[in-house]
This record gives C-alpha cells, sequence and structure tokens, in this order.
C-alpha cells in the first residue's frame, strides 16, 4: 500500500500546476533576472583613471611634484590620474560639474578638495585621500631627513621609492566567491523552502475536518501514518528534483559558481527541502484554520524567513547577527543559505555540517510535531 500511495501522490504534485510554478518555475525566472542584475559585476573589472583638477601655486616645488604628477598620468595601463592643470576657479566649476573627483593643490605639499555631494564615487575619493596622506608623509619625512642628515637622503628616497608587499595572497577553496552569489544562496534556500507548500498541502488533505480528501482517507484501509509518510516521501523526492533542476540551470545555463564540491551542495539542497516539507507538514497540522489561511501564514513564514536571511537586503543577515544572532541559529533560510556560503568560502566543513545538523534536528522537531497533530485530528469529525 505504501508503493500505491507514494505513486498517486507523486502523481498528483506533478498534475499541480500551481506546485510546479512556485518550485520549479518561479525560482528559475528570479534566478534569471538575479543573473542579468548582477550580470554586468566582475572582481577582475579594470580600474580606471580618476580625473582630477591640479592647481599650482607659485613655488619652487612646482616641478618636482608637476614631474610626479605626470609620471602618475601618463596614458597606458598603469595610469593612476587624469589630470586637467587649471586654476582654483576652474577647477572648483569642474568638480561642480561633477566632471572631476577632486581638485589637488600643489603648495610644497598636496591638499585635495573633494565633492560630498559625488555619493556614487566614494572608492575615488578615498583612494585620493590616501593618496595625497601618503605623498605628505613622504614628502615630509624627506625633507626632515634632507636638513638633518643629508648623506642619508639617497637611501631614504630608494626606501620610499620601492613597493613592498607584505601579504600574500591565498586561497583555501576552488570557489570565486563574490558578493552577488549570496543572492543565488538564497535564491536556493528560497526554492527549498518552498517544500512547505506541498508538505501543508499533504497535512490538510490528510485531516477529515479540514477536506473532503482527508474525509475519505480517514475511512480508507490504508493506515493514516503509512498514507502521510508516502505523500511525504514523494514530496521530498519532487521538491529535491526541482532544486536540482534549478541548481543545474544556474550553473550550467547562467555559469553561477557554487564550487567543486558539487556533492555537498546537493545534500544540503536535500537537507533543505526536507525542512521545508516538515516546516509545511507541522503548519498544516496546526489549528482548524482553512487551507488559503494557513497558506498565506505559511508564506509569510517563508518570507520573512528569507528577507532575514538576505534574499532582498543582501547585508541584512549581518545586522541579524549583531543584534540577535540566536535568529540565524534558528531560520531555515539563513542556515542553508550558510551552508553553501561555508562550501565557498571555508576550508573546513565544521561549519557546514553544523547547520546541515540544525537544519535536520528542525526536521524532526517539526515532523515528530506534525505526526502527533494529524493522528489526533484524522478522525475528527467534519
Amino acid at each position: 500500500m505504501f508503493i500505491h500511495s507514494f505513486y498517486y501522490a507523486l502523481k498528483t504534485m506533478l498534475r499541480n500546476k500551481s506546485q510546479v510554478f512556485w518550485c520549479l518555475a518561479f525560482p528559475i525566472l528570479l534566478g534569471t533576472m538575479f543573473h542579468f542584475a548582477f550580470g554586468g559585476l566582475s572582481a577582475d573589472e579594470q580600474f580606471s583613471a580618476i580625473p582630477v583638477a591640479v592647481v599650482l601655486n607659485d613655488t619652487k616645488n612646482n616641478d618636482i611634484i608637476t614631474d610626479m604628477l605626470d609620471t602618475l598620468s601618463a596614458p597606458g595601463e598603469n595610469q593612476f590620474l587624469d589630470i586637467t592643470y587649471t586654476d582654483e576657479t576652474e577647477a572648483l566649476s569642474l568638480l561642480e560639474q561633477k566632471a572631476i573627483i577632486g581638485i589637488l593643490y600643489a603648495e610644497g605639499t598636496l591638499s585635495l578638495t573633494i565633492s560630498a555631494e559625488m555619493t556614487d564615487e566614494p572608492i575615488n575619493q578615498s583612494i585620493l585621500s590616501v593618496f595625497v596622506e601618503q605623498f605628505n608623509m613622504s614628502y615630509e619625512a624627506l625633507a626632515d631627513i634632507a636638513a638633518t642628515h643629508p648623506e642619508a637622503l639617497p637611501d631614504a628616497i630608494s626606501t620610499i621609492a620601492e613597493d613592498t608587499d607584505y601579504l600574500e595572497e591565498a586561497s583555501f577553496t576552488n570557489g570565486d566567491f563574490n558578493e552577488s552569489l549570496t543572492y543565488f544562496f538564497n535564491l536556493i534556500a528560497m526554492t527549498c523552502l518552498y517544500a512547505a507548500i506541498v508538505g501543508n498541502n499533504i497535512a490538510i488533505d490528510n485531516q477529515a475536518n479540514l477536506s473532503s480528501l482527508g474525509a475519505r482517507r480517514s475511512i480508507s484501509p490504508v493506515h493514516g501514518l503509512v498514507s502521510v509518510f508516502a505523500s511525504l516521501t514523494a514530496a521530498l523526492i519532487f521538491e529535491f528534483t526541482s532544486v536540482s533542476v534549478s541548481l543545474c540551470y544556474l550553473h550550467f545555463i547562467l555559469s553561477v559558481n557554487f564550487g567543486t564540491q558539487s556533492g555537498y551542495v546537493l545534500f544540503a539542497a536535500l537537507i533543505g527541502c526536507l525542512t521545508g516539507i516538515s516546516l509545511g507538514f507541522f503548519i498544516g497540522c496546526v489549528g482548524q484554520l482553512r487551507r488559503e489561511t494557513k497558506f498565506g501564514i505559511l508564506m509569510a513564514v517563508i518570507m520573512i524567513g528569507c528577507l532575514l536571511s538576505g534574499l532582498m537586503v543582501g547585508n541584512i543577515r549581518m545586522y541579524v547577527e549583531k543584534f540577535c544572532p540566536l535568529l540565524n541559529r534558528i531560520n531555515p533560510a539563513a542556515l542553508i543559505s550558510d551552508s553553501l556560503y561555508a562550501l565557498t568560502v571555508y576550508p573546513s566543513h565544521e561549519r557546514y555540517f553544523t547547520n546541515i545538523a540544525t537544519l535536520f534536528l528542525l526536521s524532526l522537531c517539526f515532523s515528530f510535531a506534525g505526526f502527533i497533530l494529524v493522528r489526533r485530528k484524522k478522525y475528527a469529525s467534519i
């Protein structure tokens, strides 16, 4: 009887167009929109020269500063500045028109004026500020050495000219992580949790007081727990297949890099689907509300969980971690997303398996509570 119930439960799910859309078509459509939204982002994007105006005052060091600035603005792949030599009035006009990022005043040392309104260029403004600060520190150091120990000046100039790198970049994983990936991780988490829709329907369809199908099943010779378990097993296979199709589409068609640990990614998706089904099954078993009301509650729970995980606002999870870290430990969407994140970023699997264990524990709690409730209600009056 288990095989019979399993077969017809799976057949029913495949014929439910609404379930197929939310669990398969919608994640693919949303993933495609994410791809076009983030497709132009690249960590290897080339740096472009920073446009600045230079105002030269009548000082004896103008030639030295001019030679240095001309070197930094020489055309080529290493060009740092795009310089316009002008007077202060014209420079301020260019800054107001946002044609330049800032104004460099050469008065022995360099001083910088930037536009506070150019919020779309904060990185270039920061780069300019650091450049001016480092130049002035080096200039003052050399001036002090020239005045006190002129014999050491050549060695000091040679030391300052050296570009010493004290850091070495090393990759502990094979994944190529960038910030846009977190949205795709959360998309997979949402897809797994959409399995709750199927779990909710299974719970309602096995309660005599909530559906006509539940009333017929209550007098069926098939044991109630066998019917429910067969339906949940079919739901897990249906949902895991849907998530696997979404993962294949994202990885092979949209070139979303989930790393090289495909087995672990699929296992996280499987446990995520199990958590989603058990969550929906539990909510469907609570109370005697109508199907539509329970569906609304279920979608609210899923969407709030995805919101706090970062599907809509990428960095919101950091604020949750700061002010209420417990939410990140029990939010299924955050746990699924963090499992995929851990595979991409961390060299060990400790964090990954911690998240998986928490998801599995949540699944057991939801399923056990749901079975207890549905067993009590199965033979309730219509």
